[in-house]
């Protein structure tokens, strides 16, 4: 028999040197994957199911221990085997607490020392296997399912379609279907868990539907990357209310989200009567449009001729700006609740006149990172709140989203005026304006915390604490977020080219002012300056 490995790694001269390092076929061993991305690592997984995971510990976003974790809650069976750069104790212990089968110093590594670790994971695959019946484990029984509706989506002949779906246990003997598409309220999820937990979520969501499912006859629960579909097969009679009945199991699977995960969820659905090989686009309509944007919560769509043709209005030339305008007096008073009123003038307004909702969140984003970057602050949750935007389903969790991030940026600018006052009080420490002061007349120059530590005649450690503690951010960002202030503003009013706005704000290299640029305003400087000339 042979087992399947998968091997993690952001050093990819080290993957490949685990590849080459011994022969993987002469253990029965093969490699089934191999990424240096933790966020790949997790679809992968899903995708292959490998016997042995081979990974190293210090990953960016989610480190290797915690991967582990994610992976043995859908595999328990699973072997592991972990490689650092460095000895520390800390890490081990972890790592003899999830049952690793050895810990490797990359460093250190022989070719006879990852052999003698994969001998040791395989003995113990083989213990479990002689010791458990052979029986489909629910994870394969989850791989077939994959296999199900991705032959729906890619529109496979009927009756081979039925034909996969009887073997692995689903049956669809009932000429018509119901569809629906289930995502998560990401304010909720934000509340709650971690950005890096939201494939564990999801897939504990659909341990969740599965469940409910086998109360009800002919609903079948499938996850997909970041949601559910859920696919009724039913017969038109008399006797029973098919729309009810999947109401009802939609409704109840809302309450047991809510119950037990403390999440909201969101669903669209298609109650009208589809055939088998309607299934694939009608769902990559559902995705695609966000039918629900404007709705609410949930949305029924009984008859898919009408209530699949979407008519967004066109967002106008500078509609967002007066609601911008607000925003950031509402900041500069630390006004929270003047921060809520404006978003809900804007969820009324938008409601009234509905635009293109990918429009309109990506108008949105451009918006709140000009606010932060006009506030000077960064928040460091920022990144993963933009990101649950891109992918909410509902004007309302986009906006409630947006208040989260504005509200922290009015009290984080509260918190810094009253440290000013204080400064200002009575003691010696540098102003903000002499920073600001500093940075203007050096605004060709890549000014360093050192720089400015310099100028101040202050100990440069010393500085970098103070001025976090003053900002909430550190020198460079803060530098950063101040040139790319200055060239948004050139970029729409001055004539400038890329090039000379650059090299006047310090950036030598276009690209990376370009990278510089997108990482807090969300677009390139040429999208920013196209959308403005």
């Amino acid at each position: 028999m042979t087992y399947k490995v998968m091997l993690i790694d952001d050093d990819v001269p080290m993957l490949k040197l685990l590849q080459q390092m011994i022969d993987w076929e002469q253990l029965q061993l093969k490699i089934v994957a191999a990424t240096y991305s933790s966020v790949k690592a997790v679809h992968l997984f899903q995708q292959t199911a490998p016997d042995i995971v081979i990974t190293d510990i210090g990953l960016p976003q989610t480190n290797g221990i915690e991967l582990v974790k994610q992976f043995l809650c859908i595999k328990p069976e699973l072997r592991a085997i972990f490689l650092t750069c460095h000895e520390d104790f800390n890490y081990a212990t972890q790592a003899l607490k999830l049952q690793a089968d050895d810990y490797l110093i990359k460093d250190q590594l022989t070719p006879e020392q990852l052999q003698q670790s994969l001998l040791k994971s395989l003995r113990l695959l083989q213990q479990q296997s002689s010791s458990v019946s052979v029986q489909p484990s629910s994870y394969n029984q989850q791989l077939f399912k994959q296999g199900l509706i991705q032959r729906v989506l890619d529109e496979t002949n009927v009756d081979e379609m039925l034909k996969y779906a009887s073997s692995i246990g689903v049956n669809w003997n009932h000429p018509w279907f119901m569809l629906s598409h289930v995502h998560v309220q990401y304010a909720s999820y934000d509340e709650h868990y971690l950005q890096q937990s939201l494939s564990l979520i999801y897939y504990a969501i659909h341990n969740i539907a599965e469940e409910l499912a086998k109360t009800y006859e002919g609903i079948t629960p499938f996850l997909r990357e970041q949601h559910l579909v859920i696919v009724y097969n039913y017969n038109v009679n008399l006797a029973d209310n098919n729309v009810l009945n999947f109401n009802s199991y939609l409704l109840t699977l809302k309450e047991r989200v809510a119950k037990f995960m403390r999440l909201n969820v969101v669903s669209v659905t298609i109650t009208d009567k589809l055939q088998l090989k309607q299934l694939s686009a009608c769902y990559h309509s559902l995705l695609r449009h966000k039918y629900e944007f404007y709705v609410g919560e949930s949305m029924v769509i009984d008859d898919r001729q009408q209530g699949m043709r979407p008519t967004w209005q066109p967002l106008l030339e500078g509609e967002l700006d007066h609601y911008k305008l607000e925003l950031r007096q509402a900041l500069d008073r630390h006004d929270v609740d003047g921060i809520q009123h404006v978003l809900a003038n804007m969820e009324r307004s938008f409601r009234e006149r509905p635009v293109e909702p990918h429009v309109l969140m990506h108008e949105l984003q451009v918006c709140l990172r000009e606010l932060a970057i006009a506030a000077s602050i960064r928040i460091d949750e920022a990144e993963a709140i933009y990101d649950y935007m891109e992918q909410a389903r509902t004007l309302a969790d986009v906006l409630k989203l947006a208040e989260r991030l504005l509200t922290a940026i009015a009290l984080l600018n509260g918190k810094q005026d009253k440290q000013r006052r204080d400064s200002l009080a009575g003691n010696n420490e540098p102003k903000l304006q002499q920073i600001q002061c500093f940075i203007e007349q050096h605004l060709a120059d890549s000014v360093t915390s050192i720089d400015i530590a310099n100028y101040l005649y202050l100990n440069p450690s010393y500085f970098s604490r103070y001025f976090k503690r003053m900002t909430g951010s550190n020198f460079t960002d803060y530098v950063h977020q101040y040139k790319v202030n200055i060239a948004s503003q050139k970029l729409k009013t001055s004539g400038q080219t890329l090039e000379q706005i650059a090299l006047a704000l310090g950036y030598s290299d276009r690209t990376y002012f370009s990278k510089v640029f997108k990482k807090y305003m969300g677009v390139t400087p040429s999208e920013y300056k196209n959308k403005y000339s």
